[in-house]
């Protein structure tokens, strides 16, 4: 029954925190890979060839790369100059308050747990994955 239990556990878990970080997203107009452009771009400008290599695990379609770009640059929240992509100002808006409601959240997914209780659960889970990813 333990299994079961982890496993039901851990799903629900996943759920409640895709659902609860696409609500944050929202509330600042973004999508997933905006806020993947927008973070990895908010300590500084990066050329778009390595910010693009940086994040191709995370597209799932050919010339989505480009579509999110576009859609970045003409709502004024990333500029290119050359080859380099960096934050507007509204960009850097957006990206900071957006990073405070996710801050929030994750503090608030904590909430009652102490700082010891939340590293030995990461450590339980690196541990089990770890199993499951040689067991045979």
């Amino acid at each position: 029954m333990a299994e079961r239990r982890i496993g039901y556990l851990l799903k629900e878990l996943d759920r409640l925190i895709e659902a609860r970080f696409d609500d944050d997203l929202a509330v600042g107009g973004l999508s997933r890979r905006h806020w993947q452009l927008l973070h990895s771009l908010s300590e500084g400008p990066r050329s778009a060839a390595e910010l693009r290599e940086a994040l191709a695990p995370f597209w799932k379609a050919q010339g989505e790369w480009a579509i999110e770009i576009r859609a970045l640059s003409s709502a004024g929240l990333v500029a290119a100059d050359a080859d380099a992509l960096a934050l507007t100002v509204a960009g850097r808006a957006i990206h900071d308050a957006t990073f405070l409601r996710i801050g929030d959240r994750r503090r608030a997914m904590a909430r009652g747990i102490g700082p010891d209780q939340f590293a030995t659960t990461l450590r339980v889970l690196e541990r089990m994955i770890g199993n499951l990813a040689v067991a045979s």
